[in-house]
């Protein structure tokens, strides 16, 4: 029997990367290609890359040389973001055999075939169908989750904010056609098994704009998919967030109440140095909005420290919006600059140990505002979608089982059962209790 090439995948960054992998590795096994676990020998390897900051971009060299070390024999594949930069900026990496940027992403399931033929290894033979493809479970979580799958819906962004690279590594914003959205997500719920699906892309709330569409549109149109239990929004832009998304998300069951809305800074003057578009009484208004109709909606954020010219008064300003609004949690990160961007040459440089104490203070905080938030439900009745199942140690003469799974506002819920629950399942519990300092959530059954 002739052996079945195989690949294997490492994703760093962002959702809209894990969906790119997927999408990859989707082709590849339609192609005939067995996927192994990274660090696994492959006949291909890929790096899916990220270079949101310098070490997200030194971390994906990192893995790229992890990769060649794994798989010296293989071929190994660079793509995503700080693939795209090494392109642009002419620079060749030493370990990888093919470089393609996001332009080319599409077709890098194809240059890997060429590469195979050149080096006269059999290409297997294309499966009759990517329906009959199943996620295994040793490898799935490197590009998916097992109860979630993320769906690309747009790609591109033309914000340019003074710090990001993404428009020059992504491109303008571009949105797939709506009835391609609809049959992706039918196979992904009908024919994967997903019960979730989270929408995501590099500027997710610019989704439909070339159809004189919005994401409120594509919202309705996914809430009719039978057997799709829940849909969840990934990062929303404040300055393109309407009424009407407003509406719809609190009017349509599945969608969920967990809203990550990117803030990067609470003071006025560095959002404007920042080239954000909004103002903190404009962000504040889309929260109030969102709770005046979803009274139990979680917000959670993007905080960046040490931006140049950040003063301490900066800071506290941010500090104290960040309390006032009563965000769920906090991603926080320092600034890096991005070369190519106006702000990698801007002056006032805030020193590295400001910014760690800045970005050391945010955390701390973060775990106060979730601690607050948490707290609030404790007594009710909530849903969590199960996703994790697993036996306990014994209990007496009886079995028992720990299960896990997540809130519609993105509370992790852990309870005990005598019961076989599946994967997937939507399973009211009652919050009993928190635990704060490995921040965990308990519910009952009972």
């Amino acid at each position: 029997m002739e052996r079945k090439l195989t690949f294997s995948i490492a994703t760093l960054g962002c959702k809209v990367n894990q969906y790119d992998s997927w999408q990859i590795a989707k082709q590849l096994e339609a192609r005939g290609f067995r996927q192994v676990p990274f660090g696994a020998q492959a006949d291909i390897v890929i790096v899916n890359s990220c270079a949101v900051t310098h070490v997200a971009e030194a971390k994906s060299r990192k893995i790229l040389s992890r990769a060649r070390r794994a798989s010296p024999q293989g071929f190994v594949v660079f793509t995503g973001c700080a693939a795209e930069l090494s392109l642009r900026r002419g620079i060749l990496l030493e370990h990888a055999d093919l470089i393609v940027g996001n332009e080319e992403k599409c077709f890098l399931v194809e240059r890997i075939c060429e590469l195979v033929c050149q080096r006269s290894l059999p290409i297997p033979p294309k499966t009759r169908h990517l329906s009959h493809l199943q996620p295994r479970e040793e490898v799935v979580g490197e590009v998916h989750e097992r109860v979630r799958a993320f769906l690309k819906v747009q790609e591109g962004c033309d914000k340019f904010c003074t710090f990001c690279i993404v428009p020059f590594t992504r491109g303008m914003p571009r949105s797939k056609p709506l009835q391609q959205v609809v049959e992706e997500a039918k196979e992904l719920v009908c024919e994967f098994g997903f019960p979730e699906i989270v929408l995501t892309g590099v500027c997710l709330t610019l989704w439909g704009r070339e159809f004189g569409l919005t994401l409120a549109d594509l919202l309705e149109k996914l809430h009719e998919i039978d057997g799709l239990k829940r849909i969840r929004l990934s990062s929303l832009d404040p300055s393109d967030i309407d009424e009407r998304l407003i509406c719809t998300c609190a009017e349509l069951p599945k969608v969920c109440h967990h809203f990550h809305i990117s803030l990067q800074s609470g003071d006025d003057e560095i959002l404007k140095a920042m080239g954000r578009g909004y103002n903190r009484e404009q962000f504040r208004k889309v929260v109030e909005a969102f709770r005046r109709v979803i009274p139990d909606a979680a917000f959670t954020t993007d905080i960046m420290v040490g931006f140049p010219g950040e003063t301490e008064t900066h800071f506290e300003n941010t500090l104290q919006f960040v309390r006032e609004i009563g965000f769920m949690r906090l991603h926080v990160f320092r600034f890096s600059p991005r070369p190519g961007t106006k702000a990698a040459d801007l002056p006032n440089a805030v020193p590295p140990k400001v910014a760690d104490e800045r970005a050391h203070r945010l955390i701390e905080l973060s775990k106060e505002l979730w601690l607050k938030f948490a707290e609030r439900f404790v007594g009710t009745k909530q849903l969590i979608l199960v996703e994790r199942f697993s036996e306990a140690k014994e209990n007496g003469d009886k079995r028992s089982f720990l299960v896990s799974g997540l809130t519609g506002n993105y509370l992790k819920v852990n309870c005990r059962t005598n019961e076989t629950i599946p994967l997937g399942a939507l399973l009211p519990v009652k919050i009993v209790g928190v635990e704060s300092e490995k921040g965990e959530v308990f519910g009952d059954l009972g």
